[in-house]
């Protein structure tokens, strides 16, 4: 079953630039989130407001993977692409329902040739998802609610484009948002051919083509050293953590 809190957060790119910048990295993860929560570092007009952003948005997509996620994401805000390309991975990792929304019908829609997105074929969409027992039964509200909250975030996170009709915009990736993205799936085991084949670089709208010239990129940045020959792919991370990989990609 799918969570539904992208529609109460959606990409919150603000939101959560200003955690990473408060971030005191002196200090464990438990201390942190109570001081920007006591603190109001968030800015938020309620505590009521600003402990459900950092509770249930931001510390499940930026904290509770590890420490080095926030450190590793704040060398990257100086970058405003590579910073929402991140943003965009661990948000999606945490919200499978934007993951699959992105992999499947958006991917389709683009690869079909389509110019953009309607919110009415994102709620039928949802309602295949209901049927097949993903999502739970809702009203034409709430599902409306919901296909927004999913065109908006892909929209905040440069998939899609336009305040009202959602466009889709250039695909690509930056090499340093594509380094983190790469190094954070050979994190969770993705091998070297998972890595190339992978349906992640569809939120992207990227082909093999797009993903093995990124790699490239990544090889000549010093990141990794990366070999496709015929069927055969070999890639070496020349980086032993993701503070190393973004540290090398800046």
């Amino acid at each position: 079953m799918f969570t539904v809190n992208i529609q109460k957060g959606g990409a919150m790119l603000d939101e959560t630039r200003q955690l990473v910048e408060v971030w005191d990295s002196t200090v464990d993860s438990a201390s942190n989130v109570r001081r920007v929560a006591d603190a109001n570092l968030l800015g938020k007009k309620s505590r009521k407001r600003s402990d459900d952003i950092l509770l249930r948005i931001l510390v499940p997509r930026f904290v509770a993977p590890g420490p080095e996620l926030v450190p590793a994401i704040r060398t990257l805000r100086n970058d405003p692409r590579a910073f929402r390309e991140a943003c965009f991975y661990e948000t999606a990792r945490d919200e499978p329902l934007l993951a699959a929304f992105a992999e499947g019908p958006i991917w389709s829609w683009y690869c079909a040739g389509r110019l953009g997105v309607t919110i009415d074929e994102v709620k039928l969409w949802l309602e295949d998802q209901t049927t097949a027992g993903r999502l739970p039964k809702w009203t034409d509200t709430v599902r409306t609610k919901v296909a927004r909250g999913l065109l908006a975030a892909l929209r905040d996170f440069g998939i899609l484009k336009g305040a009202t009709r959602k466009e889709f915009d250039a695909p690509g990736m930056s090499a340093k948002g594509f380094a983190y993205v790469a190094f954070r799936e050979t994190q969770q085991g993705s091998s070297a051919r998972a890595l190339l084949e992978s349906p992640i670089w569809r939120r992207w709208l990227l082909d093999d083509h797009w993903v093995a010239d990124l790699l490239a990129q990544a090889h000549r940045l010093g990141v990794l050293r990366y070999a496709h020959a015929g069927s055969a792919v070999r890639i070496d991370w020349n980086a032993k953590t993701l503070q190393e990989v973004v540290d090398a990609a800046a």
